[in-house]
């Protein structure tokens, strides 16, 4: 009996044990770093997607100066898609004014507006960083 106890007291003993393990060079051991890694791998995987579909980002750069260039890059896509739609908005008056009798203040306003899209291209042509990557060919999500 008093052996039994004896064992049933070390079995306690190591059951109160922090166990360490000892990591090949690179590896963690611990959940929070395993976790950090998985986290890490994440974040890689959506840069590296991002540097495909971002023109003129790249593996090189540094993840400050990327993440600029994709900020520049996102705002000039919301630029063009307000150009783009003024663009659309002013063709379609110039279409339904067309299309009805027009008066004297109609035919000023249409020439207005002619004008004005006339200077909105001259503006909004010059796209991100004076390029215009509008292309109407990429899928648009």
């Amino acid at each position: 009996g008093n052996k039994r106890k004896i064992n049933n007291d070390r079995l306690k003993e190591k059951g109160n044990e922090v166990i360490h393990v000892r990591a090949k060079r690179g590896q963690a051991t611990d959940s929070h770093s395993l976790a950090e890694r998985v986290r890490r791998e994440k974040i890689n995987e959506k840069m590296r997607y991002l540097q495909e579909l971002v023109p003129g980002c790249y593996k090189s750069m540094g993840m400050a100066v990327m993440l600029d260039v994709i900020i520049d890059y996102v705002q000039s896509l919301q630029q063009q898609i307000e150009f783009l739609s003024m663009k659309l908005s002013a063709a379609s008056m110039y279409f339904d004014l067309s299309s009805t009798e027009m008066d004297a203040t109609e035919i000023m306003q249409r020439s207005a507006s002619t004008h004005e899209i006339q200077e909105m291209d001259g503006i909004g042509g010059e796209g991100y960083g004076g390029i215009c990557y509008f292309n109407p060919t990429w899928p648009l999500y």
